[in-house]
């Protein structure tokens, strides 16, 4: 008799804002857990050099290089556009002293960056909203900054949110963004290891470094600064490959007796498949700056 095993393969999925929500809130706990959350309030990469110490540390350099790239004054406007637990937005507002508008799409994420500012003495300086990022209720031509830490390539559409910052930021105004990127194009439905990582993140599909070029002209930008910073983020993908070793045995574990919700249940699959990937060049990350065209 002959056994035929089937693999099935992950497939590239759409995700909507409601999945994009939900995937933040069934996930919090795990970062409270592996990724310090209470301490760098980051749910991203952590930026490591020689004088970083912690994954806490690390989390928050990833704020100052991204500041100090942008070169951010106290008296700027900021979008922190997919602002998370408001992290960034806490960190800006205590070390430059500018006005920090915080934005996401989970309500929960809203009162949690309230708290957190509010508990760090910045809650003057910083406000938050549920709102998404590719239709905002700002002005036109509102902000000096839009910052976005792991929030850009989220996007399903790109090419709508360099639309939607193009009408809300003002000229001269820059986009910062820390993310993912794929250092050459080639197609994602044929790589498993980067859409079970991006899957797992609520993630559809990521920009190139030269699509990122065309996207942004195409949406009123040009790229500025593009500095890779791949090889300083290669302890925090060691540390996350790690807690998904420990959430695959807590998976395992729950759900023998309760059953975890979608993006809990597969998110030690993430962890896992973000180091293969990355040990094979398909993605790197990088600290971008994007300037408005006039």
């Amino acid at each position: 008799m002959i056994v035929t095993f089937v693999i099935q393969l992950p497939e590239m999925k759409l995700f909507t804002n409601k999945d994009i929500e939900n995937y933040y809130d069934q996930t919090e706990v795990h970062y409270k857990m592996h990724w310090k959350l209470e301490e760098g309030l980051g749910l991203h990469y952590g930026i490591w050099d020689e004088n970083t110490k912690t994954l806490a540390e690390a989390v928050l350099n990833s704020n100052y290089r991204l500041m100090k790239l942008g070169n951010i004054q106290k008296g700027d406007l900021v979008l922190d556009a997919g602002c998370g637990v408001g992290g960034s937005s806490v960190y800006l507002a205590k070390n430059v002293g500018c006005k920090v508008r915080g934005i996401t799409l989970s309500a929960k994420q809203v009162q949690t960056a309230t708290g957190n500012a509010q508990a760090r003495g910045v809650g003057d300086l910083v406000e938050f909203s549920q709102q998404d990022y590719t239709n905002t209720n700002f002005p036109d031509n509102t902000f000096n900054f839009a910052w976005c830490i792991e929030s850009m390539e989220t996007a399903t559409d790109k090419a709508l949110f360099f639309k939607e910052m193009k009408r809300i930021i003002k000229p001269g105004g820059k986009i910062l963004v820390a993310d993912i990127f794929k250092p050459e194009g080639y197609d994602i439905t044929k790589e498993p290891d980067m859409l079970t990582m991006l899957n797992g993140w609520a993630m559809s599909d990521i920009l190139s470094i030269e699509e990122l070029h065309s996207t942004a002209a195409q949406g009123g930008f040009k790229v500025a600064a593009l500095v890779d910073v791949s090889t300083n983020v290669l302890k925090s993908v060691k540390k996350m490959y790690l807690a998904g070793h420990l959430g695959w045995i807590g998976t395992k574990a729950y759900n023998l007796f309760y059953n975890a919700s979608y993006f809990s249940k597969i998110h030690y699959k993430t962890a896992l498949a973000q180091k293969k990937a990355y040990d094979r060049k398909k993605w790197g990350y990088y600290l971008v700056m994007l300037e408005k065209l006039a």
